[in-house]
């Protein structure tokens, strides 16, 4: 038999943390009634490292246009698998419940345009609880991803998730960095953007110095603006000697409760020690 596959349609996985257009860090994979539904459809999966392409073949006994293939509402659902473990450490999502609650993703018509999930970036609205689920699984599934092939489905769609956003912290550890008489934290502009010094206590260590931004960053695989910690020598002339820079990002892989006595309820911060 003759085969010629073009494409269906086409999904990508994006996530604001990487400035990379792609993201890696989740699959899908395909139970064996799936493969059977593929097969009988005439229908190919093709994935690659941040999406995958469905495709279907033109030549195939039948059907031989796109049009033609959706008019029979096949439903194929495949399992989302989530390969990266810093996941919940920079992505904008409430993982409280997570161990009781998986994504639902489809191309259902209440989505936001263009993308699989109920909101521009996936979020809590597309978690729903393991128990709702239609057939078992020996692990939780990270997601369930759900297509339906009628006379809406899209030529692409994306996968989006956003970046958190912390309260930044700079702790200034060294006794050089801890002694400065008026530490202050610029951004790009040379403006102040972070808070007069808080003393915090840590173990061993008593009244150590912190600089907490003003308002929440976005945490990135890039710094995404050049701050710079400086000694101010005169407030009146704006003046300042500059310490370090550019200062360090948060490091995503690690993850402390240095400054916990003094957080502020329903904030997420971000530590970065200075040396």
């Amino acid at each position: 038999m003759k085969q010629q596959y073009e494409i269906l349609t086409t999904i990508r996985y994006r996530h604001d943390f990487f400035q990379a257009l792609s993201y890696e860090g989740i699959g899908i994979r395909m139970s064996a009634a799936t493969g059977k539904q593929l097969l009988n459809a005439d229908l190919m999966l093709k994935q690659q490292a941040s999406g995958f392409l469905l495709l279907y073949n033109t030549l195939g006994a039948g059907k031989r246009t796109r049009s033609d293939l959706l008019q029979d509402n096949t439903m194929l659902t495949f399992e989302v698998i989530l390969k990266d473990p810093l996941f919940y450490n920079y992505t904008a999502i409430d993982a409280g419940s997570i161990t009781t609650q998986c994504f639902m993703f489809g191309n259902d018509a209440a989505n936001a345009p263009g993308v699989l999930h109920r909101h521009p970036y996936a979020d809590a609205a597309d978690l729903y609880g393991t128990d709702t689920l239609t057939e078992p699984f020996f692990t939780k599934p990270f997601g369930l991803l759900t297509l339906v092939l009628n006379d809406s489905l899209q030529d692409n769609y994306e996968i989006r998730f956003q970046a958190r956003s912390t309260y930044w912290c700079y702790y200034l550890m060294s006794e050089q960095l801890a002694a400065l008489p008026h530490p202050v934290i610029l951004n790009n502009s040379g403006i102040s953007c972070f808070s007069e010094p808080l003393l915090a206590a840590l173990p061993e260590r008593n009244n150590v110095p912190v600089l907490v931004s003003n308002d929440p960053i976005p945490l990135s695989d890039r710094t995404p603006d050049i701050l710079k910690l400086a000694n101010r020598l005169s407030e009146e002339d704006n003046k300042h000697k500059i310490i370090i820079s550019p200062l360090p990002s948060p490091e995503v892989n690690r993850i402390s409760a240095a400054g916990r006595s003094w957080y502020t309820n329903g904030k997420t911060y971000s530590e970065i020690f200075l040396y």
